[in-house]
């Protein structure tokens, strides 16, 4: 059995028939706009402060990036960072379907389970894309009592969170770290303008220089790093949400329940405006 709930694999059934809709694919637009409207007006409000040249200091660049990439790599396991790269692009892409959407297909298979037995509901295993789901249904034609699948679900569920969370751990440690090289780099800046007491020219610009790396430390962390792990734990939320409505209707195909009921019983876990 397959312990993992495949993010943004979904087949809704309709009430009618027995045509499916493919998974949101594509790019989430609130995301796309959030970082590019932000973009511009950080760039704006630089162009309008004067002399934007002095923002580019490739020196606290290497300083903040790299201290922050090189501090991520002695506190993780290599492997865990790489896996960072595909649980950041999640933050850009459509939202997993509601679990209202799978009422439907869940009120099938509890028909079809009724009337046709468990060589139907076999059948329909095949069918299924939803991998949680798939697996519960699995359980049932395997055989399993409802305390069971309640419970090794239940352990897919832990899982999940778990998992996610390994990689929204790493991103919020550097969140901490890219503020601190920024204070390093500013410090760093100062001593080296401290050096220059002489020549009172100089310490403004240097001074403009320094404090650029606590620039470049605060952008990445509030800009970039923060809201990808404030969107990819809302995104856990919801399919923990969408997992545990699954479980409820999966218990209720096993028990042979009125699909009326099962619906039912999903929406008592839903808002009212995602209800079916």
């Amino acid at each position: 059995m397959a312990t993992a709930v495949k993010e943004n694999e979904a087949v809704q059934e309709m009430p009618l028939g027995d045509v499916r809709t493919a998974p949101p694919t594509g790019m989430d637009m609130g995301t796309i706009w959030g970082s590019l409207i932000g973009t511009v007006l950080i760039v704006i409000a630089i162009l309008m402060g004067g002399d934007w040249v002095v923002f580019l200091n490739f020196h606290s660049f290497l300083l903040v990036f790299g201290g922050t990439i090189a501090t991520t790599f002695m506190a993780f396991s290599s492997k865990k960072i790489m896996v960072l790269l595909g649980v950041t692009i999640n933050a850009f892409k459509p939202d997993v379907r509601q679990p209202a959407d799978y009422i439907d297909e869940i009120m099938s298979l509890s028909n079809k389970y009724r009337t046709g037995g468990m060589k139907r509901l076999e059948q329909e295993e095949s069918l299924i894309d939803n991998r949680f789901l798939k697996n519960g249904v699995g359980m049932i034609v395997d055989g399993y009592n409802a305390r069971e699948i309640h419970e090794i679900m239940e352990r897919e569920l832990t899982a999940l969170g778990d998992r996610h969370n390994e990689g929204q751990k790493i991103l919020r440690f550097m969140a901490v770290q890219a503020p601190v090289f920024g204070m390093v780099g500013t410090v760093m800046g100062m001593i080296q303008m401290l050096q220059q007491l002489s020549d009172p020219s100089r310490i403004g610009p240097n001074m403009a220089l320094a404090l650029t790396a606590t620039f470049y430390g605060l952008l990445l962390n509030n800009f970039a790093i923060t809201p990808i792990v404030a969107k990819l734990a809302n995104r856990t939320e919801s399919e923990k949400m969408l997992a545990k409505t699954i479980r409820v209707g999966v218990i209720g195909i096993h028990d042979r329940i009125n699909p009326q009921k099962i619906q039912r019983n999903m929406n008592s876990l839903l808002p009212p405006e995602l209800q079916r």
